[in-house]
């Protein structure tokens, strides 16, 4: 048997109490002082849920919440903070929390205000609206074929990435990849069901059956590159970082070539 000093259980004690909330193998992570600073430091749209163990609401609203965070996982982050825990009163008291549980959406980290949650009951169906309506839209439709050449030669100082698919919308996984990469990577999106897009790019209209396919065009370049990993969160993320450090595989081997140039 391990025995542990008085002391230790004490202030191992809210941090057991406040994440046994939650339900296990919860994606809702804890977060002390620190960790709400490096979550804030990102661009990316989190939710954030000030709770206390006591709490009868926030006991009713964990299953509910961790429902939502599992749905909406990886692309929006859910945490909590234990405000019972004495290290995190302050950062709870400078949040303004009055009453728990209190959820703010925060929609580009600390670079734009929270919005505090007003959206009805505490149901997994109504948190995931409100944080998917949360998430900015730094994308630009391009409906028309000959609305492209111009987009590419406005973003021409940055990479420039085309998500061509079936749908008149892009997903949700666009919209929260646009906004994690503001500023660094330009977002498009072009309805292309039958491929001609695609085609007339040189690339085949279907693959396996799917038309949806990224077009990657380099910084200064028309030259399109077409992306061949999964259109889910994590490739692409890992994809995009390499771009951004010059590391991707096609960026040593670009031939020289004017943005202006027709497509």
């Amino acid at each position: 048997m391990i025995l542990f000093p008085v002391t230790a259980l004490l202030v191992l004690l809210p941090v057991m109490v406040s994440a046994a909330i939650f339900p296990p193998g919860t994606k809702v992570k804890m977060l002390d002082p620190k960790g709400f600073q490096r979550a804030m430091r990102s661009n990316k749209t989190s939710v954030v849920a000030f709770v206390a163990p006591w709490c009868g609401h926030c006991q009713r609203m964990a299953p509910e919440y961790s429902k939502a965070a599992e749905s909406l996982s990886p692309l929006i982050p859910f945490y909590a903070v234990d405000c019972d825990a004495e290290v995190n009163k302050r950062l709870c008291g400078e949040q303004g929390v009055q009453g728990f549980p209190t959820l703010k959406v925060f929609p580009r980290g600390s670079l734009a205000p929270p919005e505090p949650y007003e959206s009805g009951e505490r149901t997994s169906i109504n948190f995931i609206r409100w944080a998917s309506r949360s998430v900015p839209n730094k994308v630009t439709s391009l409906p028309r074929v000959y609305d492209i050449p111009a987009w590419l030669d406005r973003k021409s100082d940055l990479p420039r990435i085309i998500l061509l698919n079936r749908d008149k919308k892009f997903p949700l996984l666009w919209q929260v990849l646009a906004n994690n990469y503001w500023k660094k990577l330009a977002f498009g999106h072009h309805s292309d069901p039958d491929g001609t897009f695609a085609a007339s790019l040189g690339f085949n209209a279907t693959v396996e059956g799917k038309t949806s396919k990224v077009i990657v065009y380099p910084a200064g370049s028309s030259v399109p590159v077409l992306y061949e990993g999964t259109t889910k969160y994590e490739p692409l993320a890992k994809f995009f970082r390499s771009i951004l450090d010059g590391s991707a595989d096609f960026l040593q081997t670009l031939p020289e070539q004017s943005v202006r140039d027709e497509l």
